[in-house]
């Protein structure tokens, strides 16, 4: 068994106040924790409206998934909001 250990930054500059950035942020959360089966959770920059950073824990039988596993979760966060850009901070594998 394998664990990947993601941090992402967000950067969202149509985000106008922080109930903005909640809205986007449960949106994507839910909508990757549903379909990739992750845990995911905003880990920094909470009271920071512009940018958020998020932590995902992946669990898999090999680790040779990871990769494309992570490129895909990328591709899907900036196809549902083209408007963000979206940085992988760290990757750590266990």
């Amino acid at each position: 068994m394998a664990l990947c250990y993601i941090e992402i930054k967000i950067d969202l500059p149509l985000a106008q106040n922080l109930k903005d950035k909640r809205s986007i942020l449960t949106s994507i959360t839910s909508r990757i924790s549903k379909k990739y089966n992750v845990s995911i959770s905003e880990i920094d920059f909470n009271d920071v409206w512009k940018s958020a950073k998020l932590g995902l824990a992946i669990v898999a039988q090999n680790g040779r998934v990871f990769d494309s596993m992570i490129e895909n979760i990328m591709e899907y966060v900036e196809c549902l909001y083209p408007e963000i850009r979206v940085t992988i901070i760290s990757k750590e594998l266990l």
